[in-house]
């Protein structure tokens, strides 16, 4: 049997559907109809469409969603997914067992940890119309558990609460030391983000087509022309595909248990012209970083791996704001490499594809130039009659080069890169791959580059005069103008954006998406010690000047609040009586009564009666709708008062 009003099961119903929307990606299905079930079961016994479930059958549906559960946590291995769904079931099937007020208030409490869950994973902006939406709902429910009131009542009350915490609040985000989050959940689902830790002609196929959201790169000058942005770099050479070289993943291995970097490689330098820039990098459960070439950073758990690739060692569902400062003018760093380093960028297996090793050689072979050979083979791609398409069919077998370079001449980024790298192998030349994102679509009216998963890119490195100097065989291909503002590679494959009333509509969201990680979710110690600049005074003054905008709300407020202490139903019978016996009544004063300072409403009444007024008969009906509303439980205060108020409406028309 239902202990309160509906009110409070409407509110807290509101709550729990809206939390469950927001973390719908993170909830296993099975879990989530049981839910649904025992929320449609709770509302048709309040309603009194069924009878309330037994105790057996609630025995029964606990049961069934703990095997559900248990078993879709064994079937995904998803740690914080099945956490989640734990959560929501025991949240819904609370919703079955209301049996007094203590219920109730276990029911609230467990819904407000089912609003933060939603916090985890959503950063943009309109998450703090979902916060204080959910605030008021939160409170609304506890309120509406022991004041039985009307709801323009409830939301005075949430005012008064709410409004002198406000100014404290914003002054505790501004002044309090930023430690970051104490605790994150990882994001344990897969990850898209256009790159792969092993590189097939056909990972990058799969989902080149997608317009997920991977960063937005923020320039604080002029935009580079050419924007190649990499994020990893494939050294080996294997059956199964092109992977890290040895340092690099000894390097990510150490940073999986420890957060530092041991013997880091040292960043470029130079003294030239320089632009900053800021990665702000989506949640995709990757360490990869888009960074262009020779940038540097002094940014806290951003590390500089041998490969002249940044990483990190926060893989949590959590979006990262990163500022990177890039050296356009660097020239190419002189290196040395390891022993084994060489052997690996120059391992291809001899035995197979034996007519891309003769043409090499044809090429090449009369060549004592590196740079000669790079450019031999750079242009055997040019001039010959290449396609690059997303569909070449398959490659598989060890001819997989021969068939690629004589048979179909087809391909996209990946085919042509490795194509490169391995003839560079066979002339002698240590060379390896590049996976990034490449172009990106131009915002011009803020400045940043937005990189989504059909942006994701492959080049090729060769190591020449004892440097490291960047190939694209695709762009010759493909025939891209990098300088453009839009992205080059969803153009060339085929994906094209109209512009409409949506477009416009999402650009604007996306600002101000920008604007809202920019101020809010990257105001971090750095950012909040650049604004004081460590001054003590002024921290104080923005203390002080928040306490007494709280003392004014407060002093505010509880005036409000103690001009509506009377009851509503006692000021209109107040009105009631002043109005009898002033001057509306003066026409006949003889048949009024003067009553005393100790004179009821009741004694009120029977002395209009025993005079005989014409008030008589619209003051009793009055008093006995007021007496219902101040002495009797139970009674639908709305329609009471309505009643009320009509009364006294004809009242004023005697």
């Amino acid at each position: 049997m239902l202990v309160t009003n509906n009110k409070s099961l409407i509110i807290m119903g509101c709550i729990f559907t809206i939390c469950a929307l927001m973390t719908i990606e993170h909830f296993f299905w099975g879990v989530a109809c049981v839910s649904l079930l025992a929320i449609l079961l709770r509302v048709l016994s309040a309603t009194h469409i069924i009878r309330p479930l037994k105790r057996l059958h609630l025995t029964c549906l606990s049961v069934t969603g703990l095997t559900i559960l248990i078993y879709s946590a064994f079937y995904y291995r998803n740690i914080a997914d099945t956490f989640i769904s734990l959560l929501l079931m025991g949240c819904s099937l609370k919703f079955l067992e209301y049996a007094n007020k203590r219920d109730l208030y276990v029911q609230c409490t467990a819904l407000l940890f089912l609003t933060a869950v939603p916090l985890i994973f959503h950063y943009e902006f309109y998450v703090i119309i979902y916060i204080v939406l959910m605030i008021i709902l939160l409170f609304w429910s506890f309120i509406s558990i022991t004041h039985k009131q009307s709801n323009r009542s409830d939301f005075k009350l949430i005012i008064r609460l709410f409004a002198p915490a406000l100014p404290v609040a914003i002054v505790m985000f501004l002044v309090l030391p930023r430690t970051g989050a104490f605790w994150v959940i990882p994001n344990t689902s897969q990850a898209h983000s256009g790159i792969s830790p092993v590189l097939t002609p056909g990972s990058i196929d799969r989902i080149s087509k997608s317009d997920k959201l991977i960063a937005r790169v923020m320039f604080h000058g002029p935009i580079p022309a050419s924007r190649y942005f990499r994020a990893i770099v494939y050294e080996k050479s294997t059956p199964m595909g092109w992977v890290e070289g040895d340092a690099d993943s000894a390097q990510r291995r150490q940073l999986l248990w420890y957060k530092y970097l041991v013997n880091q490689k040292r960043q470029p330098t130079g003294n030239g012209q320089t632009t900053e820039y800021d990665v702000i990098l989506e949640s995709l459960n990757t360490p990869y970083i888009p960074t262009l070439r020779y940038s540097i950073t002094n940014q806290k758990r951003v590390f500089y791996l041998n490969s002249d690739v940044y990483t990190n060692n926060n893989n949590s569902a959590s979006r990262q704001y990163l500022h990177f400062t890039y050296l356009p003018d660097k020239a190419p760093i002189r290196e040395r490499l390891e022993k084994q380093q060489i052997v690996d960028l120059l391992h291809y297996n001899p035995g197979s594809n034996k007519k891309t090793q003769e043409l090499v050689h044809e090429l090449t072979g009369e060549l004592t130039s590196d740079k000669e050979k790079v450019q031999a083979i750079l242009r055997y791609f040019s001039t010959n009659k290449f396609i690059y398409t997303l569909e070449p069919g398959s490659y598989k077998g060890s001819t997989m080069l021969d068939d690629f370079l004589f048979t179909k001449r087809a391909g996209f980024c990946v085919h042509y890169a490795h194509a490169m790298a391995v003839m560079l192998r066979m002339a002698g030349i240590p060379s390896r791959l590049v996976g990034g994102y490449m172009g990106g679509e131009i915002n011009a009216d803020e400045n940043y580059v937005t990189l989504k998963e059909y942006d994701a890119h492959a080049w090729v490195e060769a190591f020449v005069d004892d440097a490291w100097v960047e190939y694209d065989p695709t762009a010759l291909i493909a025939e891209w103008d990098a300088s453009s503002g839009e992205s080059v590679v969803a153009r060339a494959n085929g994906i094209s954006e109209e512009k409409n009333i949506w477009t416009y509509l999402a650009d604007i969201k996306e600002s101000i998406d920008i604007h809202w990680t920019k101020m809010i979710l990257n105001f971090d110690s750095d950012t909040q010690k650049g604004m004081f600049k460590d001054s003590l005074m002024l921290v104080l003054g923005v203390v002080i000047m928040a306490f007494i905008i709280y003392f004014l709300i407060v002093l505010f407020t509880s005036k409000a609040a103690n001009r509506d202490i009377i009851a509503p139903e006692l000021v209109l019978m107040r009105k009631a009586v002043a109005l009898i016996i002033s001057g509306n009544s003066a026409k006949n004063p003889a048949n009024e009564p003067e009553p005393e300072i100790w004179h009821t409403f009741g004694e009120f009444a029977r002395m209009l009666a025993e005079h005989r007024s014409k008030y008589s008969e619209a003051f009793n009906s009055m008093y006995s709708i007021y007496f219902k509303l101040h002495y009797q439980q139970n009674i639908d205060r709305n329609t009471a008062m309505k009643e009320l108020k009509e009364s006294f409406t004809r009242l004023k028309k005697i």
